[in-house]
This record gives structure tokens, sequence and C-alpha cells, in this order.
């Protein structure tokens, strides 16, 4: 057994050719500037609003589709072709109105010519007028309803829906011969390269991560905390967390990572490597060395992620620490 408790630190005589034989490994400490809070899973999802769809104003049947799932593609880009007869109907109905314009305002004018005559009273003027002003109404609502979403109208009631902003295809929810209801997503685009992860956190960790604290998929890239939810899911007891990864990060929607969150380091915390934490007489300590061997130092665990532990305690600046062989470290402890 132990004989003192770990409350101070304990030396052990150990000589080099004892190190090679049992093959213990020393690597140094590194300062803290973060501290692993924990390891969450979480789902790799497109960032809110960038993700757009390419709306088919009217309905109709889909010639041809002019983009495949993961080209890139810039606004006003021609993504699907359709024949649609509400399209027909459309134009017609803004053409009859025209022609009912082009009456209107020809009587409009007669009677004005004949108020200004005093043939006629100017409120019979003034409703030939209104009349006028009703029909350019209808015309225009004709007109924008023909232009939604900036399609462009071919010939025999065809019509192409644009790409509606520069992005890369993620899905194209039509192909040839399908028939869509009017407005109806057709192609769906992606519009930042930019990625965000949602995550789970415990009740218990919610008051220990803020926005801004720095994120890393385990064996991927680094991110930053955008948000932590302020209220609980009534079935999982936990806050929803999104984290924003930059462009380019080799990450893909859908896909699930393991993400390590860290918050900044309170007071003056260590780096050490995982492996170089014992737990000895139910506390934590680690081996460093010294000019004849290791001293036992008593440590406080702040946190573990998969690239190391941060710890607090009285380890000098530029110490090194046993990351390997500390059964034996500990088995020669024990027998002194």
């Amino acid at each position: 057994m132990l004989s003192p408790t770990l409350a101070t630190a304990q030396d052990l005589a150990v000589t080099a050719e004892q190190i090679k034989r049992m093959e213990i490994k020393v690597e140094p400490v590194r300062p803290a500037n973060s501290e692993p809070v924990a390891v969450l899973p979480g789902t790799v999802v497109p960032p809110m609003n960038s993700r757009l769809a390419a709306v088919a104003p009217f309905a109709g049947t889909v010639i041809q589709v002019h983009v495949l799932p993961g080209q890139r593609v810039t606004k006003g880009m021609d993504l699907i072709t359709l024949s649609s007869r509400e399209l027909l109907e459309a134009k017609s109905q803004l053409a009859q109105s025209e022609a009912e314009l082009q009456l209107a305002e020809a009587v409009a004018r007669r009677k004005r010519i004949l108020v200004d005559k005093n043939y006629q009273s100017a409120p019979i003027a003034e409703e030939a007028e209104a009349q006028v002003a009703k029909i350019r109404a209808v015309i225009e609502q004709h007109k924008r309803t023909t232009s939604l979403n900036s399609i462009r109208i071919v010939a025999n009631g065809s019509y192409s829906v644009p790409a509606p902003a520069d992005g890369v295809v993620v899905e194209a929810r039509a192909m040839p011969g399908d028939v869509l209801t009017a407005m109806a997503a057709a192609i769906t685009l992606d519009t930042s390269d930019e990625l965000w992860v949602e995550a789970q956190v415990p009740s218990s960790l919610v008051s220990s991560i803020k926005p801004g604290d720095r994120v890393q998929v385990i064996g991927g890239p680094e991110g930053r905390v955008v948000s932590l939810g302020g209220t609980l899911d009534k079935l999982t007891r936990s806050a929803q967390l999104t984290a924003s990864f930059p462009a380019h990060s080799g990450l893909l929607p859908g896909q699930m990572v393991s993400v390590s969150v860290y918050r900044a380091t309170t007071g003056s915390g260590v780096t050490v490597p995982l492996n170089a934490v014992a737990r000895i007489e139910n506390k934590n300590a680690v081996f460093v060395r010294n000019d004849n061997g290791f001293t036992l130092v008593p440590v406080e665990l702040r946190g573990t992620s998969p690239d190391g532990a941060t710890i607090t305690g009285a380890i000098p600046a530029g110490a090194q620490v046993a990351s390997s062989g500390l059964p034996q470290l500990e088995q020669m402890l024990t027998a002194e």
C-alpha cells in the first residue's frame, strides 16, 4: 500500500537504464489556453438560410433538367424547363387585359373631350379614367405573375427556372416527364460552403459553454460555437448547440461526427498527454521527470479530449511527464 495519501508530491528514484527497459516515454507539458468541456455527437447541417429552393411558379410537365447534384451554378443559369398550360393561360389573360386597356383609354379620352366641351358632366369622364387605372393594375399583376422568380419564357407555353443565386446543386427533385404543381420546389441549392454542426448538450454542461467557444471535430477541422439554446428539450433534457465550421472543411451535410467543445482556461492550467494522468488512491496525479527519476504530483483534472488532458497542480514550467509505463512506475512507488 502507498504509505501517505497524495496530499503532497512524492519522489521516485528511477535510473536511465530502468526508464529505457520499461519503455517509459517522456513528453513536455504545454500551456493550456483552453480546456475541454465535453465530447458530443453531432450532425453536419447547412447554415440557416443558406439553402435555397428554385421554385416553379406555374404547374407543368418537366421537359428538361439542366443540372445535376453537386454541380456548381451561377445566378440566372437555367436549372429546369417546364411546359405549362397555366403559363399559356396567364399570357392569354395579359394579352386580353392589354386589349381592354386600349379600348378603355380610347373611351376615357373621348369622354374627357366631351367634358371639356361641356357636353357631359365630369363624373362620367372620371369613371372612365378609373376603369383605365383598374385595367392597368390588372395588367401589372399579370406581368408580375408571368415574371415570378425571374423565369425565362421560352415558347409555346414553356419556361425555364433560373438559379436564384450562385451555389451548388444539392437535390434535383424532378425528372423529365414529372408533373409539378404550382410553386413546387424543383431544384435545391446550397449558397454557402460554410457548414454547421448541431449537437445536444446535457443540462449539466449548459452553463459551461458559451457562444464563441472553440470546437473541433475529432480528427477534423476546428470551428466556433454559434449558439446554445436556453431551453431544454422535453424529451432529451438537453439544449441544442450549433457550431460553425469554415468552407472547405471536408465535412458533408448529413454526416455524423463527434466534436470536442473547449472553453477558456481559468487559472494556470497545462495540457499533458491523455495517458499521462494516473489514478492513484482515487486521486489524479502525473509523474514529473526530475534529475533522479520522477516526482508523483497530485493534480486536478479539468477536462479530457482525444488530444490530451488539461490539469492544474504544482507542475513547474518546462516540465516533462511520463506518458507511458505508468503501471510500472506505480508498482515501484508501492514497493518503496
